[in-house]
């Protein structure tokens, strides 16, 4: 009992006094090595904080504060990279069942968006893989609705948990994120090579981006254009930082050399 109200004070805290800073990830293209966009990571500034990022939003599901704690981690994020995103994307984690919450429609309006200097265009929601979708129809209105506004749509983890095909099917996204389990050590596994090369060519075919996540080595990198996936993002192309990076001229090189004979 103790231990739990240790960590329900710890996150109240945080949410209190805002101690969340956003990182930004690099997505780039592995046709061209240009940047696609940042997918907008949360971090913890709390001192001595007995949970890590992803337990955060674990217990502030379970104790009914992740509204609260999202819409800090995404005002933040969207706050510190006005008037330096350009036409990049900007990737926002969104548990799917808040999207259709009035709160989270009021604060991502255009005229929101504009004092930041920031379009829908530029706003990709993440559906990230926290909890279930609760009710199918309603949400793909509602995913629609985000549509019309010029807003994309990206499915997060594909291959882990809830992320699976039947979110591809009823959502269609723009983007399908790859999860890092399918791709560590790609090259060294065959199940996982004809697995990524299948979903690359039915993501085509349906005119869905993919995107690889996790790439931590050059061969996984080298596989994955050779697989034809169109974007990748990991710590080898660049970690999480406060400012948003650009990919190394090495690693440029590699994937437009790579993809003339892929």
């Amino acid at each position: 009992m103790n231990n739990t109200l240790s960590i329900k004070q710890q996150l109240r805290q945080i949410i209190e006094n805002k101690q969340i800073y956003p990182v930004y990830q690099l997505i780039v293209s592995l046709k061209n090595g240009k940047i696609l966009g940042y997918e907008a990571l949360s971090r913890i500034s709390l001192d001595a904080c007995s949970f890590n990022v992803e337990e955060m939003f674990n217990y502030a599901k379970e104790f009914h504060c992740l509204w609260n704690l999202e819409y800090i981690c995404r005002k933040k994020a969207i706050k510190e990279v006005k008037n330096q995103i350009g036409k990049k994307k900007l990737f926002l984690n969104v548990d799917p069942n808040i999207l259709n919450d009035e709160r989270f429609q009021a604060g991502m309006t255009l005229s929101y968006l504009k004092r930041y200097n920031i379009s829908p265009d530029n706003i990709v929601f993440e559906i990230c893989e926290r909890t279930n979708i609760q009710s199918v129809s309603p949400f793909q209105n509602v995913v629609n609705h985000y549509e019309k506004q010029n807003y994309e749509i990206a499915i997060d983890d594909f291959g882990k948990g809830y992320a699976d095909f039947n979110r591809i099917f009823f959502l269609h996204p723009k983007y399908v994120k790859i999860d890092i389990s399918l791709i560590s050590n790609i090259h060294n596994d065959p199940v996982k090579y004809s697995f990524v090369e299948g979903l690359a060519k039915f993501c085509h075919s349906e005119k869905i981006c993919l995107i690889a996540e996790g790439i931590e080595t050059k061969e996984e990198l080298v596989h994955l254009i050779r697989l034809g996936v169109d974007y990748g993002q990991g710590y080898l192309l660049g970690k999480p930082s406060k400012k948003l990076q650009e990919l190394s001229n090495e690693l440029y090189t590699l994937i437009t050399t790579e993809h003339k004979y892929e």
